[in-house]
């Protein structure tokens, strides 16, 4: 057996070409491991094709919960010579490299890395007259070489393909082929598998979707566009079951305007997209923010701008939420850091919409959701649900005998809200400015002194809604120690690398931990005291203007100078953590040392 590094959790990345049926393959993986009780945290490297280029599937496992990519690549499958030459240098030293000689040419392996030539193509025609099950050879011989039971191997692949009992039958049997291969090498790293317990795993789409539910979604609208795309994929498949009313909309312009509809009319509404449908969104939304109309929409970002990189992550949309249509108003902007959090974020979105009566952007990103599975556990489907000032009756004050006094001045910025067709409670919804029975102050008004001063007093009304709204913002999460010498602020999917990495530091004796924030605007006070409390800031995200860096400069005053900032579309790695902020500390030696 060769030496491994680290006998807790283990890595596997496969790669071919688009249409060799990769992400299948690393789906059957990960569902081996997760019915082996492990933790699991994969990543989806595909491309924007349906045959050819490339395509990698990551899967990160351990015995305890893992939060992101791991360290390098315990085991790689490279079925393809472009996957063994993007991938080779970063199998760790006594892991291994299976490929097969009769298509992959290997080269210039690191040291300590098991080749391990594997027939896969020639043992995949024995079931078909095309190598189609060479992946599923593959699935075989790594789940050999890390000791896993075969029988759950099977059992997967089983289900797999349960539908058509013949390609099912002959799928195990190449797996077993493959298996029974990998014992001329030997198990070259295994963990303590537990196959009494099975880890349910998901993508944040897939999460915030059921979370949706579970918080009385009763209206789904969708414009398909990646990454956005599998959430309105489980909604459809599941709304005659769920009662989901789900709308395909032509575009996005239709599809904001809908779900605001289904709102008003009283229905728990959401809609999703990706950065350029919500670009397209954001004059609808603006009309929820002046009728005070409650929304959820979701953005699952990826690179930008334009069709940018549509199959590859990035946190680059901050800037364009912040600054949704035009002028002022208030709205919640909330980043999940993982699908745990994604799940329990949409009922607290329509909470908050509802309670406030503003739009709620959740902002997720390609690698927590449709590209990035991870273990959820204890999901509680009795969620509060906070519906706000709803009346069903009104009093004299808030009725003039024909119309309700929908926008009324309150001291919480939060006026009585009704439901269309509710008995003697008439109101309008007007786009325009206007007062609280709903009537314009656009046209014959506009200028006039009243109409003027009733501007002044509806405008203050909805931003007062920040102060109400921002008590409820959560703060950051602190991880690791009180006291540190540099702390990292980050936020969303970025948190989960930071959050890797910080054991490795730690190891290393640097004193460092992390703030994770979730919720990014508004801000609670109380953050700009905590971060004015640490000794150093530094700064991780996924885009290359630091945006929540500049978010917090403009909000709190503090300046957070130093800085690890990635938009190459590629996922965050621990491993880059690590350096960066080993960089930080070795810049301040060097600093001391010539003060010294």
């Amino acid at each position: 057996m060769s030496k491994d590094l680290n006998n807790s959790d283990l890595t596997v990345r496969l790669g071919a070409a688009a249409g060799d049926g990769i992400q299948s393959a690393g789906e059957i993986v990960t569902k081996v491991f997760s019915r082996s009780g492990l933790y699991v945290s994969t990543y989806n490297g595909n491309q924007s094709v349906i045959r050819g280029g490339h395509v990698w599937f990551h899967i990160h496992a351990g015995e305890s919960r893992v939060y992101s990519l791991g360290y390098g690549i315990d085991f790689l499958v490279a079925l393809t010579q472009q996957a063994y030459d993007e991938h080779y240098q970063n199998v760790n030293e006594g892991g291994a490299i299976v490929y097969d000689s009769s298509t992959v040419k290997a080269h210039d392996a690191p040291v300590g890395v098991n080749l391990v030539d594997a027939p896969l193509v020639k043992t995949a025609l024995k079931y078909d007259k095309r190598p189609i099950m060479k992946n599923t050879v593959a699935i075989g011989v790594i789940a050999g070489l890390m000791g896993l039971d075969f029988k759950v191997v099977g059992d997967v692949i089983g289900e797999q393909f349960a539908r058509k009992p013949d390609v099912q039958k002959l799928n195990v049997e190449a797996a077993r082929d493959g298996y029974e291969f990998s014992k001329k090498f030997g198990v070259l790293k295994s963990l303590h598998y537990d196959y009494s317990v099975k880890r349910p795993f998901m993508h944040a789409d897939y999460a915030l979707a059921l979370g949706a539910v579970a918080a009385g979604c009763r209206f789904y609208a969708a414009y398909p566009m990646s990454p956005a795309s599998p959430i309105l994929h489980w909604m459809a498949a599941n709304s005659k079951k769920l009662g989901i009313r789900v709308f395909l909309g032509e575009d996005e312009i239709s599809v904001v305007n809908a779900t605001i509809g289904a709102s008003f009319a009283g229905a728990r509404a959401m809609c999703a997209t990706s950065g350029g449908g919500f670009s397209l969104m954001q004059e609808a939304i603006g009309q929820a923010a002046m009728t005070e109309t409650p929304l959820v929409v979701v953005d699952v970002m990826r690179a930008g701008p334009s069709t940018g990189l549509p199959t590859k992550t990035a946190q680059g949309d901050l800037n364009m939420v912040l600054g949704i249509s035009h002028d002022d108003f208030p709205r919640v902007i909330i980043a999940p850091r993982s699908p745990q959090d994604a799940f329990y974020t949409a009922p607290r979105a329509f909470n908050l919409a509802e309670k406030y009566q503003l739009p709620v952007i959740i902002l997720l990103d390609f690698a927590i959701g449709d590209g990035g599975y991870a273990t959820v556990e204890n999901l509680d489907f009795n969620v509060p649900i906070e519906r706000g000032k709803i009346v069903f009756e009104a009093g004299s004050d808030m009725h003039n005998g024909v119309w309700f006094r929908r926008y009324k001045l309150t001291e919480d910025g939060v006026s009585p809200r009704t439901l269309p067709g509710t008995p003697n409670l008439t109101f309008v919804a007007k786009t325009d400015e206007h007062d609280e029975w709903g009537h314009d102050l656009s046209d014959v008004l506009a200028g006039l002194k009243e109409a003027v001063r009733m501007r002044e007093l509806q405008h203050e009304k909805r931003m007062k809604k920040l102060e109400s709204v921002a008590k409820e913002m959560r703060l950051p999460e602190l991880y690791g120690p009180e006291r540190a010498d540099l702390t990292i602020v980050t936020w969303g999917s970025s948190a989960l690398p930071v959050r890797e990495a910080l054991p490795k530091l730690w190891e290393k004796g640097y004193k460092v931990n992390s703030l994770e924030f979730q919720d990014l605007f508004p801000l609670r006070k109380e953050v700009e005291s905590m971060l004015k409390e640490a000794n150093d800031l530094m700064d991780v995200e996924a885009n290359y203007t630091a945006q929540f860096a500049k978010l917090i400069r403009r909000e709190t005053g503090v300046l957070i100078q130093k800085r690890y900032l990635k938009y190459n579309g590629e996922p965050i790695y621990p491993i880059e953590v690590v350096k960066s902020v080993e960089a930080v500390f070795n810049e301040k030696e060097v600093k001391q040392y010539a003060k010294s």
